[in-house]
């Protein structure tokens, strides 16, 4: 069977054959426009399945390596102000060393006060560094100002608003910095120790003692030990006197019937009767008792009951049994201390220092209100607290160091990540560009192939399809 090729068919073919070789021209065209040789899934669907991940990998690179920058950024904000802080402890050493020279007149004292006083809200001011609208040391909670200087009736004390909690970014995959540290880890690091008593310079100790921990004071505290008058195991005709009494806890008493005499604890025997008799003890307490005459039991052991107070008197806690530990609160700020009395057997005033209690700030605020000394302390009491307290500034600056040490260590890490993200991105452009990038050189030579093959077809189309009148009527 012959096929009979008419006018219209060979029009067709030709003009898609012309077509074909016009989209091979414009894809050529594209490949040396763009630089990819796949622009469109369909142009290679398997290439395709490969450029996918390729590109989302890229894009998280670019990720990381923005947040590589942005770590870096806000590490070495948060290092300068840490070393502004270690710079000013620094200072602050100085100064509580040469407040702790005893030929000082009150007025130097009051001018290093002023200048810690200023320090203390420097110190506050950077504890509130921010980068942008964001504060450093905040944790997460990185919109409102993390330390608060209160300074009022009940004393100066600093508020963390912060939280515990850091604010970390992926600078590399699987790889997590934090940005950031909690402020109240570095200005408010305290580590408790031991409560420890000792008198005041040139008394007796009291014979209090720590009972070993619960307490929750700071800085430096006192108690007070008064005499609280006789418990009810005192002999009939025997009441406490209105004289001096330093003597408090068990005592033992004898009597004597002719003469009519007393002795406590082994001291000197008075002779009976007495009105405000000041009876001593074989260890120089005193004792004032009035007594009577000889009561029926003549030899024993009263007690004398002491009263307790870690707030100038202001509350008193009264004891009669002296063995285990006494809970004493502060009526001011509801701080406990916990004294063994076991050993307490005299009426004075201990002073209290609450060991691994001093940060940076409540050592600056110590310092300030020792060198105010608005309490009264004695001269040599006021140097004693302040040569004790070179060892908190001390303490308090090597946790501001180690702040620096950690942001410093972390931004210096950066340099490694970035270096890492960049050489996956480098690995990665390049499977990217092995798979989706065009051979410029080749794409040309087949543009210019194909541009002349289209001029080409179409100078033999024009002229095998010539159509006239007379061809289409035959």
């Amino acid at each position: 069977m012959t096929i009979r090729i008419t006018q219209g068919m060979l029009y067709s073919r030709t003009l898609a054959d012309i077509q074909r070789g016009l989209l091979r021209y414009s894809r050529l065209q594209q490949e040396v426009a763009t630089g990819r040789k796949v622009n469109r899934p369909s142009d290679d669907p398997a290439a395709a399945l490969r450029i996918l991940p390729l590109r989302s990998d890229l894009r998280n690179l670019e990720q990381l390596g923005s947040n590589v920058a942005l770590a870096r950024e806000s590490l070495d904000t948060g290092a300068a102000s840490m070393e502004d802080a270690s710079a000013l402890m620094q200072r602050v050493r100085e100064l509580t060393t040469q407040a702790s020279n005893g030929t000082l007149s009150p007025e130097d004292r009051a001018s290093i006060a002023a200048e810690i006083d200023q320090m203390l809200r420097q110190m506050v001011s950077i504890g509130n560094s921010r980068r942008g609208d964001r504060y450093l040391f905040g944790g997460t909670e990185s919109s409102v100002a993390p330390f608060e200087l209160i300074d009022d009736q009940d004393g100066a004390r600093v508020i963390y608003h912060g939280n515990h909690d850091l604010l970390q970014v992926e600078v590399a995959p699987g790889v997590k910095t934090a940005l950031n540290l909690a402020g109240d880890g570095v200005f408010m690091q305290r580590s408790r120790g031991a409560t420890s008593f000792s008198a005041s310079p040139g008394a007796t100790a009291t014979g209090a003692a720590s009972a070993g921990g619960g307490d929750t004071g700071i800085g430096f505290g006192e108690l007070q030990v008064t005499f609280a008058g006789l418990h009810t195991d005192a002999p009939s005709t025997v009441t406490a006197g209105s004289g001096t009494t330093d003597a408090v806890g068990p005592l033992t008493f004898a009597f004597t019937t002719t003469p009519a005499t007393l002795s406590v604890s082994g001291g000197p025997a008075l002779n009976l009767p007495i009105t405000d008799g000041a009876f001593q003890t074989a260890d120089g307490r005193t004792i004032s008792l009035t007594v009577t005459g000889v009561p029926a039991t003549t030899s024993g052991t009263f007690t004398a009951k002491a009263g307790l107070s870690t707030d100038g008197g202001e509350t008193i806690q009264e004891i009669s049994s002296f063995g285990g530990t006494v809970m004493v609160r502060d009526s001011f700020d509801d701080t406990v201390l916990n004294v063994d009395v076991t050993g307490l057997n005299r009426a004075g005033t201990d002073q209290v220092k609450f060991e691994g209690t001093f940060d940076a700030f409540t050592t600056l605020i110590t310092l300030r209100d020792l060198l105010r000394n608005e309490d009264g302390l004695g001269n040599e009491t006021v140097r004693d607290r302040i040569a004790q307290m070179l060892s908190e500034v001390d303490g308090a600056h090597d946790a501001v160091l180690d702040g620096v040490r950690e942001l410093g260590f972390r931004s210096s890490s950066m340099d490694a990540l970035e270096n890492r993200v960049d050489g996956l991105r480098i690995s990665r452009e390049q499977s990217l560009s092995l798979v989706q990038d065009t051979d410029i050189a080749e794409a040309i030579l087949d543009l210019q192939r194909q541009d002349l093959a289209y001029q080409a077809a179409l100078q033999v189309s024009s002229r095998v399809i010539q159509t006239s009148l007379t061809g289409i009527l035959r």
